[in-house]
């Protein structure tokens, strides 16, 4: 059993990832729940962003020792910067032991020195009652109507509303970000489509210029408006 797993994937699977790794791996939980929240050796995060901070006090976190002599973290983050990186390189490759990491991560968010401490976690096969995530997905629902709206459109469409998207500049690299992550979750159930994951590369290796200023953002939202599959 190794120690720290990665899975690539959108946010969305955050409560799926922790109930899996939970049965996959023997820890307890609260059967009235998705989640293992009832179990003090069971420790489910999750981060809109992460930076230098987060990465002490987690870092800190692990450090303790667990009640049962086993320990589990299932951490979710939609944004790391590269210094809070570095900061969890020691962490996850010396872990305490008896210490299981499970890291949710959008596709190519990882710089490659950190991602080399992880390896692939399998297949998710454990499945949450439909009932525990209705809740979720209809609080989601109007947030995503946009995204879909784009990918369901012709180029001509898409490229009217890149055009839209850029004059309002407030935060604008930050919402391209926002928008790759919401194209991501709609497409990562269709993964088995070889142009599905040919659009999730692409995300991964786009997704770290929106943090650059030097390319041009009209060309890269561009790019995707021509290249992502059509889903209706």
């Amino acid at each position: 059993m190794h120690h720290a797993y990665i899975y690539e994937g959108p946010m969305s699977l955050h409560e799926q990832l922790a109930f899996d790794a939970c049965t996959r791996f023997q820890f307890e939980r609260n059967p009235s729940t998705a989640l293992g929240a009832s179990n003090p050796d069971v420790h489910i995060e999750q981060w809109e962003k992460f930076g230098i901070d987060e990465a002490r006090e987690l870092s800190q976190q692990a450090a303790l020792k667990s009640t049962g002599g086993r320990g589990l973290f299932v951490l979710s983050i939609a944004q790391i910067t590269s210094e809070a990186q570095q900061a969890l390189l020691k962490l996850f490759e010396e872990p305490v032991q008896g210490t299981i990491f499970v890291v949710l991560v959008p596709h190519g968010t990882l710089l490659p020195t950190l991602r080399s401490r992880f390896i692939e976690y399998p297949l998710l096969s454990a499945q949450i009652p439909s009932a525990t995530l209705q809740g979720k997905r209809e609080r989601s629902a109007e947030g995503i109507s946009a995204t879909e709206e784009f990918l369901a459109s012709s180029y001509a469409k898409r490229s009217a509303w890149v055009t839209a998207f850029l004059k309002d500049e407030e935060n604008v690299r930050e919402r391209a970000r926002d928008f790759l992550n919401e194209v991501e979750t709609l497409l990562h159930p269709k993964i088995a489509q070889k142009d599905v994951r040919e659009a999730l590369a692409d995300i991964a290796h786009f997704r770290n210029y929106l943090s650059d200023r030097a390319p041009s953002l009209k060309m890269i939202l561009e790019h995707f408006a021509a290249t992502l599959p059509q889903v209706k």
